[in-house]
């Protein structure tokens, strides 16, 4: 093949993979893993809601147009009997839950949990 077809060649099949949906990842959007000094005694919204945004942000969206969704799920407890209003905490583990972002047409959620002094985020694919 020429050198001077070999570009055009590959910005056409670019731009049709593009047109046809195909996203490039932004991120290896891969579990991402913080640890936190102390160790909490308990996963709180607070800081489910805050590892899950940075999560958001480091995938590469953007916290202003994909903002956090109130669950619709029965509202978990933490332990020390706080209503979850955000974080869709799952009654069979306590110390995990669900937050769901949505930019008005789609909807992204992360798994987020505590183990210790570390808070996994993991990309729910689920949907």
């Amino acid at each position: 093949m020429k050198p001077n077809l070999v570009r055009p060649l590959l910005g056409s099949v670019l731009a049709c993979l593009l047109l046809s949906g195909c996203q490039v990842t932004r991120w290896n959007e891969g579990p991402q893993i913080y640890t936190i000094h102390p160790a909490p005694p308990f996963l709180t919204e607070a800081l489910a809601l805050e590892k899950a945004r940075e999560t958001l942000a480091r995938d590469g969206f953007s916290l202003d147009e994909w903002p956090i969704m109130k669950t619709d799920a029965p509202k978990g407890k933490t332990p020390d009997g706080t209503r979850d209003k955000y974080f869709d905490r799952f009654s069979f583990r306590p110390h995990a839950g669900r937050v769901h972002f949505s930019n008005g047409k789609k909807t992204r959620s992360y798994d987020v949990s505590l183990d210790g002094d570390r808070v996994t985020c993991t990309r729910f694919r689920g949907h």
